[in-house]
Parts: structure tokens; C-alpha cells; sequence
């Protein structure tokens, strides 16, 4: 019998061509596979609106299977809808008007689609292992604040395992307390019970997209696909 997997991506951030390109790469199986999102589908990238309708399709076709986690752009995003001001001025800041213009150049307008966004959760949570945009200080999710959970960069933690996006690097890293390596891709390994693993890889800033696959039997793998934006 075929294992059970849970396929994790994060800061996808517009970049549809590359967000379809890593899912083909990890064989993502619309019937039977979990997929995780951390946050940050919006802003900065070149198809903010057609990564949006490939997402939600998908949603509405697996449903329960796929759980997408809300980031600081689209809590910025909600914000500035519902109270303009600073809020806009902070969410266009970090590239809001990108999104505005994605959808208005497809005869949209974002409000139309806030529901949408408003029923992503902060956080996700499994027996092995805990799922939120930033980072965790308390190894419980809902004992953080919601800015710890979207915008905080806090690395030196040694609670149950989380995964995280947020903040891009190079290549993804495995943090445990004050000590950190980087993870080797497509191969196998291990899932550790306890640290932080971040798999933000800064595709929108022309480095890599990458993504985790997890089984059943605890064993899980990172691969990437390379950025097509140009800096």
C-alpha cells in the first residue's frame, strides 16, 4: 500500500510558473496527498491572479486535503481592505499595489475575493509536527500572538518540530536552539521530532522555490525548482 504524504510549499508570493513546475517536480497526487501552504501567496511576483485562481481551484477540488495558512501579505492585504490608511500605506509598502493591479488587469477587483482569504488559518498542526507562516517562541501555536506567527523571525527554538516560511535564504535550513546546517535536497532523511526547519528560498527574488514532502513513515525530503523571475 502506498504511503501517505504531505507535500508543504511557502511564499509562493505570484510565482505561478514555478509554483506548477515544483508540484509536477514532487508528483503532488490531487487524490491522496496532503498539501500544505505556508503563507504569502501574494505580492511582488509576476501572476498574483493567476497563482490565486490555480489556488483556489485547487482548494475547491480537494478541499479539507489542502490547508492554506495565512501569511503577513495577505494579513496585510485583509487590513488594508478594512481599514485604508496606514494599513494600505504599510501593505503597498510591501508591494500591495502588485496584487491590486494583478487583479485589475483581469477585470477584478481583490475585494471581491476577501472571504477567501479570510478563512485561511494562522497555523496548522499535526502529532509530529506544526505548520506557521514566521515562527513559534511557544512550542503550542495558539499560545503566540499573531505577530509571532507572521512576521516574527525568531530562530533560536528547540520546541516541536515547525516548519516555517517568511524568511528567505539561500537554501533551507534546519534550526535547533542555537545551532543550525543546511538541508541537503532530494534525499531522505528522517523527520526530527523537535527544532525548526525553513523552507522560504526567496523564488520572487530570482533563487529557488522549494518544497517538502513528508510520509507516513516519518521520513521526508526538500527539492526545489529555479526561480524564472529576474533581479
Amino acid at each position: 500500500m502506498e504511503e501517505s504524504r504531505t507535500l508543504i510549499i511557502t511564499d509562493i508570493h505570484g510565482c505561478y510558473d514555478e509554483c506548477r513546475s515544483l508540484l509536477e517536480k514532487m508528483s503532488f497526487d490531487e487524490e491522496r496527498d496532503i498539501l500544505v501552504n505556508l503563507g504569502d501567496t501574494i505580492d511582488r511576483g509576476p501572476a498574483i491572479y493567476e497563482t490565486f485562481v490555480f489556488l483556489r481551484d485547487l482548494k475547491e477540488r480537494i478541499g479539507e486535503r489542502f490547508i492554506l495558512i495565512r501569511g503577513n501579505h495577505e494579513q496585510m492585504m485583509l487590513d488594508a481592505a478594512a481599514e485604508g490608511g496606514r494599513s494600505k500605506d504599510l501593505w503597498y509598502y510591501n508591494s500591495g499595489e502588485k496584487t491590486v493591479f494583478s487583479f485589475l488587469n483581469h477585470k477584478h477587483r481583490f475585494q471581491e475575493f476577501l472571504s477567501w482569504y479570510e478563512a485561511m488559518p494562522y497555523y496548522y498542526t499535526t502529532a509530529k509536527y506544526n505548520c506557521v507562516h514566521a515562527c513559534l517562541k511557544d512550542p503550542d501555536p495558539a499560545a503566540n500572538d499573531i505577530q509571532t506567527l507572521i512576521w516574527g523571525r525568531d530562530t533560536d527554538y528547540s520546541g516541536k518540530l515547525v516548519m516555517t516560511g517568511h524568511t528567505p535564504y539561500r537554501f533551507p535550513i534546519y534550526y535547533l536552539g542555537d545551532q543550525y546546517g543546511r538541508i541537503d535536497e532530494d534525499v531522505w532523511t528522517y523527520l526530527p521530532e523537535k527544532g525548526m526547519i525553513a523552507l522560504d528560498t526567496g523564488c520572487v527574488y530570482g533563487n529557488r522555490l522549494t518544497g517538502m514532502i513528508i510520509t507516513g513513515s516519518r521520513k521526508f525530503l526538500v527539492t526545489s525548482v529555479a526561480s524564472g523571475v529576474k533581479k
